[in-house]
């Protein structure tokens, strides 16, 4: 077991579909939306799914694939983990 192992709120692109281009995704818009549920964990987007949007995507974890197709689409993030 790795008990360093950080655990995350996990959400795919195509959860993101919902927002309107040029929205602001927070830890605390996903949770007011009941896409995530655990106001303790850190957020991780991960690439399934189809993702068409521009959003700006503030303080979440992301693969690198997810940051791929966020950067392809003209949307932008920062990963600032507080």
């Amino acid at each position: 077991h790795n008990f360093n192992q950080v655990k995350y709120n996990i959400v795919n692109l195509k959860d993101l579909e919902i927002f309107e281009n040029g929205t602001l995704i927070t830890k605390e818009l996903l949770l007011k939306k009941k896409i995530i549920k655990n106001d303790k964990l850190p957020v991780k987007i991960l690439s399934k799914g189809e993702f068409t949007k521009k959003i700006i995507v503030q303080d979440c974890k992301m693969s690198q694939k997810a940051k791929d197709i966020i950067d392809k689409n003209g949307s932008s993030h920062t990963e600032i983990i507080r």
